[in-house]
């Protein structure tokens, strides 16, 4: 075991003061970035119901649709039925 001496105590004692300041200022710099472009929020993992619920909607969505371009196709094409039926136009 080596012999410590007083001026070892004290660069340890030194050292040990820098790291404890750094790592303050790293915590400092972090809150202060944190608060000013928001801090990033924690991950969740999705369980089933969330899955399930985001599944659905995109069926909702893609039913909507159909139904939006089948109500017009369909008038484009009872339109075109009665005009022909009734004035021969077509």
């Amino acid at each position: 075991m080596a012999i410590k001496t007083m001026d070892d105590i004290d660069r340890e004692k030194h050292r040990e003061g820098r790291e404890k300041m750094k790592m303050e200022v790293t915590e400092d710099v972090n809150d202060i970035i944190g608060n000013i472009f928001g801090r990033p929020k924690p991950k969740r993992r999705r369980g089933f119901w969330i899955w399930f619920l985001l599944i659905l909607k995109i069926i909702g969505v893609i039913f909507l649709l159909i139904l939006a371009a089948d109500l017009v196709l369909g008038s484009v094409w009872l339109l075109k039925f009665f005009l022909k039926g009734l004035f021969g136009i077509g």
